[in-house]
């Protein structure tokens, strides 16, 4: 239906469309003092560990649990729908380049977090990093992506970790967490995308009526794709 592709990679002036990376580890006393309690916080409340590959497969129960918890927050529009077959063949046989992270509660010992990490190159990619609403409290998050930070950035001296381009799908503002509070910054860019001949026409038509399909997009999980689509239009069409 269209092609999608990014240019002009982190071209130093502030556009509409970006990717979220860390290029440069932050030790703890660098941060600000909110920042730094944060992170103490988490890394007081939690243990973050680096699984081996020959110890995913034990924890996929606890790994789809925690998953199925945190999904379970997302509004229905985009909630996708878990099995622990699928669960279950994947950390099986993780692929050679992908490491799984999981975060435990020091108070009750139980995993409440985890991470996924792609290795491209001399690039990590955050594939996933999930902790129920329930436990957020804890800044698991903060400890987990700290010790991310420091073992992928500190000890392997990688050239960033990143989390991937702006999100016009999830309004969990994940990146802005990140920037926020982890020293993450934005690579602006400009977003390019090309339609077959239907889609455009589809697109041009549609595209007048993006608030109208915002509003059933809260109902409708179609809809909701259909507007997503139309926002990225709008992103693209800045750039003009």
């Amino acid at each position: 239906m269209f092609a999608r592709w990014s240019s002009n990679w982190d071209c130093g002036t502030p556009t509409e469309w970006w990717w979220c990376i860390k290029d440069t580890f932050t030790p703890l006393i660098k941060f600000s003092a909110k920042q730094r309690y944060r992170i103490n916080k988490g890394l007081k409340n939690c243990n973050v560990v680096r699984l081996s590959r020959d110890e995913v497969a034990n924890y996929t129960k606890n790994i789809y649990q925690v998953a199925e918890q945190a999904f379970a927050d997302y509004p229905a529009t985009y909630r996708p729908v878990l099995h622990l077959e699928d669960y279950e063949r994947w950390l099986s046989d993780i692929p050679q380049k992908q490491d799984i992270w999981v975060c435990y509660e020091k108070a009750t010992n139980q995993m409440i977090g985890y991470a996924v990490c792609n290795m491209q190159r001399n690039v990590v990619n955050l594939s996933q990093v999930k902790v129920p609403t329930r436990k957020l409290s804890t800044e698991a998050n903060a400890a987990i992506v700290y010790r991310l930070s420091e073992y992928y950035l500190k000890e392997l001296h990688l050239a960033y970790i990143c989390d991937g381009e702006r999100n016009v799908k999830h309004q969990t503002h994940y990146q802005d967490y990140l920037v926020r509070v982890l020293n993450f910054r934005y690579a602006y860019c400009k977003l390019n995308i090309v339609y077959s001949p239907k889609m455009r026409f589809i697109v041009n038509l549609l595209y007048p009526f993006t608030g109208g399909v915002k509003l059933l997009g809260k109902i409708n999980t179609f809809f909701y794709n259909v507007y997503c689509v139309l926002q990225m239009e709008g992103i693209r069409r800045s750039f003009k």
